[in-house]
């Protein structure tokens, strides 16, 4: 009786697992991101693409900033077409344009680990700036 629930257990966890999606991880691995199960992940594994190619994803770990604030600044400069949506001393989001001229929302994390902050941006030619963050809301640390 005690295996069946165990074997239970173990597949629930898959199941779970499954239906939350697949794993984008920055290249240093201190920071990850869920994406639905149908996204095909890149050659580069911090790269992902939505089944139908109209969203896309990038996750990343930089280390040549040294501030939270710095990094704030930073995007503020680069997405000039971009509007601030979240402001806080641990989350920042923007949506708008990206530097190639799609739609996009950005999202950064404070909590990197080695890199100190995750940073992730979804392009996008079909969806909402909703759907973007939602999916970007899974943004996450790993500690490494």
């Amino acid at each position: 009786m005690r295996r069946i629930g165990v074997v239970a257990l173990v597949c629930a966890s898959v199941a779970v697992a499954a239906a939350q999606g697949k794993m984008v991880k920055s290249s240093n691995g201190s920071c990850e991101l869920a994406v639905p199960a149908t996204w095909n992940i890149g050659d580069l594994p911090s790269t992902a693409d939505s089944a139908d190619k109209k969203m896309s994803v990038v996750i990343s770990s930089p280390k040549m900033i040294d501030s939270f604030n710095e990094l704030k600044q930073t995007a503020r400069t680069v997405y000039k077409d971009s509007k601030v949506t979240k402001d806080s001393a641990t989350e920042f989001e923007m949506v708008g344009k990206s530097i190639t001229g799609k739609p996009d929302v950005y999202r950064a994390i404070a909590g990197g680990g080695a890199g100190k902050f995750c940073v992730a941006e979804i392009t996008y030619s079909a969806g909402t700036p909703d759907d973007a963050s939602k999916i970007l809301a899974g943004l996450k640390a790993t500690g490494k």
